[in-house]
């Protein structure tokens, strides 16, 4: 064998050598369940042979969950430290990281979306009854839920939340829940026509779900003042609506008002025919009986018609 030959050999023989060292990479395996001994999960949790350890996150709960995307994504970044070429391969798509003293097994709770949403409700307004919650759209084992948003109109709710399954897939979905709330408002208690003088004999209270009532309720004190009529006709059990009320008019158009008019101390007299109809406290236009002048004041009981400096005179 000549020198120049087995100078070649040794070359290749090295060159393969150094190769081997370059292109061979370490392969770290990545449990689907890794047990914490204390509240940090750490590089040595998963891999116990390393001799650097470095913080990868806090356990919340007693549990943490990673997807492989996330998993994989730190461990590059940190592990990259020590090592120039390595893979990793992980036993499932998802990651359950547990503080746990001992190897038993995980028991994974899923949560009662039912009960939680219920909670929830509760929560944004106690008073509300849930009738129903169309969980058609959301998954059948979820690990986490989160309450975005909750609007309402009338008698439905609609729940946003970010959920996520068991599979580790978070989604953002919304969930409609039926609720209603019941008190006790005034109904007619027989047919009335317009007009007509309410008092409490012709109404009577009834329990209905004011959520699907799109009316404002007539309050009771306002009945029992006799103070207001109707401007349509009702029916037996019609809830009773403030909108369709009228406050009967003090002094209607035509009846006779005394004028008291106040001018530098002097107060003078007279009698003038309302144009209008008004009520206490209203400002009313009337007409002089003697001469047909217009006058114009605040009505008070008796009824009379005050007119201060401020009033005017035609």
């Amino acid at each position: 064998m000549t020198l120049t030959r087995l100078i070649r050999i040794i070359f290749f023989s090295m060159m393969l050598f150094v190769s081997s060292i370059v292109f061979s990479s370490i392969v770290f395996t990545v449990p689907s369940v890794i047990f914490s001994e204390d509240w940090i999960f750490s590089l040595k949790d998963i891999f116990p042979e390393m001799k650097s350890d470095r913080t990868i996150s806090y356990i919340v709960n007693e549990k943490i969950i990673y997807s492989e995307k996330e998993l994989s994504k730190i461990l590059y970044g940190l592990m990259s430290s020590y090592y120039s070429d390595f893979d990793l391969v992980f036993e499932e798509s998802t990651v359950t990281v547990i503080y746990k003293n001992d190897n038993k097994d995980i028991d994974v709770q899923y949560i009662d979306l039912e009960i939680f949403l219920q909670q929830k409700i509760k929560e944004y307004d106690n008073s509300l009854t849930v009738n129903s919650i169309d969980l058609k759209v959301l998954p059948e084992k979820v690990l986490s839920a989160e309450v975005i948003r909750i609007f309402q109109s009338y008698d439905k709710l609609y729940i946003s939340l970010n959920v996520k399954d068991d599979k580790n897939n978070q989604k953002t979905l919304t969930v409609i829940a039926n609720v209603s709330k019941c008190e006790e408002i005034l109904v007619y208690s027989k047919d009335l026509t317009r007009g007509t003088t309410l008092n409490e004999e012709l109404t009577e209270p009834a329990t209905k779900n004011v959520l699907t009532i799109n009316i404002k309720p007539v309050d009771i004190e306002l009945i029992r003042s006799g103070s207001y009529e109707l401007t349509k006709d009702v029916k037996k059990g019609e809830i009773a609506d403030a909108t369709y009320l009228r406050r009967i008019p003090d002094v209607k158009a035509g009846d006779i008002v005394t004028v008291l008019v106040e001018f530098e101390g002097i107060t003078v007299s007279t009698l003038a025919r309302a144009m209008t109809n008004a009520n206490f406290g209203d400002t009313l236009s009337v007409r002089n009986v003697e001469n047909g002048n217009i006058i114009t004041g605040k009505l008070k009981e008796g009824p009379i018609l005050q007119v201060s400096l401020g009033g005017s005179q035609k």
